[in-house]
């Protein structure tokens, strides 16, 4: 059986394509999770605050288990997507939108998420049921309708730069 010689750029192309396609399945995956969670499960946390918060207590270790691992995933495929697919222009433009909308994504959850989290999941559930502490609730409601919007973005602009290779 006579074997034919590998082409290091076509073995390349499909690197290119099979590392960009990870980072597809992983952001559509943020995508329909993030969407099934705003829509079903948040809802639920914030019904009667601060009671309803035992819900983020309860959930908080499973998603840390869920999320960090599949951001990571992302991150570093189209990290990676980014280096071997920079000489195609098409490609790199849409990749690093992706990017910046993920990295818009992380820089909220950093900087408000994180801390709201915490702060709720640590409330008493005897706590007073403020206008304050309901004024908190609307406010996580609408970012995380932006947050999930900037990640619906990012998934666009990943798949089309894949479906530009």
């Amino acid at each position: 059986m006579r074997m034919l010689p590998c082409n290091p750029v076509l073995k390349q192309h499909k690197m290119n394509t099979v590392v960009l396609l990870v980072a597809v399945v992983a952001m559509w995956i943020a995508v329909i999770a993030g969407t099934y969670q705003r829509i079903f499960k948040m809802p639920q946390w914030f019904e009667d605050p601060p009671a309803s918060f035992e819900r983020i207590r309860r959930q908080s270790k499973g998603a840390k288990l869920f999320w960090m691992p599949l951001s990571l995933v992302f991150i570093i495929s189209l990290l990676i997507s980014l280096i071997l697919n920079w000489q195609y222009a098409i490609a790199r433009n849409y990749i690093t939108a992706s990017l910046a909308c993920f990295g818009l994504t992380g820089a909220l959850s950093g900087l408000y998420f994180v801390k709201e989290v915490l702060a709720f999941s640590k409330m008493p559930v005897n706590a007073p049921k403020t206008p304050e502490l309901l004024n908190r609730t609307r406010t996580w409601l609408r970012w995380t309708t932006v947050r999930d919007l900037l990640q619906l973005l990012a998934a666009i602009f990943v798949t089309l730069a894949y479906t530009n290779l």
